[in-house]
């Protein structure tokens, strides 16, 4: 687990699919190994994981906080993709269910089927950019050269806490 770590900011630089997902679904663990580090004084270790130079122990925990709740946050939104998926163009193979005039397209099982596809696909693609505006948010963090980062990732993992929770409230 650790060598797929070591190459973080390259694997979000490069913008290959592939590898910007799985930084997106590692970004929890890691989070919570960067706050393990800092907690036992060894924030290097952090450091060397995320390709980037040493920091303090307070930023390094803070670093580690922020990225496990960006984690969380595209866990969730990993999560409404597979749903959007298989809710969407794979509609008809899930839903064996009546079709009634109020579904949308209905009261056709093909129009519910197209008309969820159809809504479905740009959810898909709009979470795909989520997820990559995620990971490269989370590099800029670590790295730590832009201003603007750590006040918008701040407000980034707070809105997420708030509906996380508020989400949580509902189930």
């Amino acid at each position: 687990m650790t060598e797929t770590l070591n190459r973080p900011i390259a694997a979000v630089r490069d913008r290959r699919f592939g590898q910007w997902l799985v930084y997106d679904v590692r970004l929890l663990p890691t989070g919570l190994m960067a706050m393990a580090d800092a907690i036992v004084g060894e924030p290097e270790r952090a450091a060397r994981r995320w390709q980037v130079a040493p920091k303090t122990t307070a930023r390094t925990f803070g670093d580690g906080l922020l990225s496990a709740v960006l984690g969380l946050a595209s866990l969730f939104v990993l999560f409404l993709t597979v749903l959007a998926v298989v809710r969407g163009p794979f509609w008809g193979f899930v839903e064996h269910g009546p079709v009634e005039p109020g579904t949308w397209g209905g009261p056709s099982r093909a129009g519910a089927w197209a008309t969820h596809g159809v809504l479905a696909v740009p959810c898909i693609v709009a979470f795909l950019f989520v997820l990559h505006g995620i990971a490269a948010l989370q590099v800029l963090l670590v790295q730590g050269t832009r201003k603007w980062v750590l006040p918008a990732t701040i407000v980034l993992a707070g809105g997420t806490l708030a509906f996380f929770c508020a989400w949580l409230q509902q189930v």
